[in-house]
């Protein structure tokens, strides 16, 4: 593979639109934590960091639901019910922000792109996510499982998101962690970006051949906001690549 320097003169993208866990904040630790709590509680038996990591996809109330299959109604209920609540009370101190997003999220809003959030997670989990870490306000539009029908690899989300901001997709990004998040940012027809500066292990995003591949917050920001020189090795994706 050989390095290819930006495009001279090339667009940037006049609306970002994020996913949220492993891309704007490390959530999967406060996630490990509260369904091994519910686990214990509801089936005494603890799970694996793989364990975890194999359900994610779905908002969590399907998750415990599905944890908790074999209990009555009543219990799976109440078992979510404390999954939210111990998620709500332990983020701030168990999850956080990935160094640099909230200074890039301030100037992605002051230059005047347009900023929209879509992710997997119902509008209480969004809440309780950002809020603790004042991310909420940052954002213009903000689309969670409520909102729609069909989940990532789905482009519903940020189809959604383009219309409530008022965004062509060719003028706009999705930046995501995971596969799901390059598939769904494709099938809506926007550039899409590898957020790789994340540890946690939702699956490998370049294998769907993103347009551009981020290893840094810092990286993406030059992206956005190009600078004469930058103090890292350029961002590169493969967009910018060519096999030998």
């Amino acid at each position: 593979m050989k390095r290819k320097e930006p495009i001279k003169g090339e667009l940037r993208p006049k609306a970002i639109i994020f996913d949220m866990d492993g891309t704007l904040v490390s959530s999967l630790p406060v996630i490990f934590h509260c369904e091994n709590e519910i686990s214990r509680k509801y089936l005494q038996t603890s799970l694996t960091l793989e364990d975890v990591i194999s359900k994610f996809g779905p908002p969590a109330h399907t998750i415990i639901r599905d944890m908790t299959r074999n209990l009555s109604d009543e219990v799976q209920s109440r078992a979510v019910a404390d999954y939210y609540e111990c998620y709500r009370t332990h983020v701030s101190s168990r999850g956080l922000v990935f160094p640099g997003v909230t200074n890039l999220l301030r100037k992605i809003k002051v230059s005047g792109r347009r900023l929209a959030l879509f992710t997997g997670v119902e509008k209480n989990m969004m809440e309780y996510t950002l809020n603790p870490f004042k991310l909420v306000d940052f954002f213009r539009v903000r689309i969670t499982a409520d909102d729609i029908q069909k989940s990532k690899p789905d482009p519903e989300g940020i189809n959604l998101a383009l219309s409530r901001i008022n965004a062509s997709a060719k003028e706009s990004m999705y930046i995501g962690d995971s596969p799901s998040d390059i598939i769904a940012g494709k099938r809506a027809g926007v550039l899409t970006g590898a957020a790789l500066w994340s540890p946690e292990n939702r699956g490998d995003p370049t294998t769907e051949h993103p347009d551009y591949e981020f290893r840094s917050v810092q990286q993406l920001s030059d992206f956005l906001f190009p600078r004469k020189k930058s103090s890292e090795e350029p961002y590169f994706g493969s967009r910018w690549t060519e096999e030998k």
